[in-house]
């Protein structure tokens, strides 16, 4: 298990006078006897107008497989909430899926698990910032 913790409160930025701090924790993890891996992104940065929270999590896990199964389209969920009183935000992504690789002559099927999570606290009572969201 691999962790690095990053202070990024002296980076220069172009077009922010105050730099905001920022906590990043990156761990890699292997699960089931080697068969799989989690890598984990945390990011925490306190600004101004708002703490913001964002977790990456990427899980990979290998089982040899005897023939290939059609492959569907990956399972994709979204979800965003907004709470006024709390003024709280929270986005959530997730992808779900397989491929497959050829491995020292053998044939793996890989499942994956992508997940993106923000979560927005707002310092001040204005809510957050107008957005337009188009989905076709």
């Amino acid at each position: 298990m691999r962790k690095l913790k990053m202070d990024l409160k002296d980076t220069l930025l172009d077009d922010i006078k105050e730099s905001p701090m920022r906590d990043i924790l990156h761990k890699t993890t292997e699960i089931l006897k080697g068969r799989g891996k989690v890598i984990t992104l945390r990011e925490h940065a306190e600004e101004k107008e708002c703490v913001t929270d964002v977790r990456k999590n990427f899980i990979y896990l290998a089982t040899e497989a005897q023939s290939e199964e059609k492959q569907s389209a990956p399972q994709v969920h979204i979800a965003k909430s907004f709470d006024s009183v709390r003024r709280d935000e929270k986005f959530s992504f997730r992808v779900k899926g397989f491929f497959y690789v050829n491995h020292s002559r053998r044939l793996m099927k890989i499942a994956y698990c992508h997940t993106l999570r923000i979560n927005l606290h707002w310092k001040h009572k204005a809510s957050s910032p107008k957005k337009t969201v188009t989905m076709a």
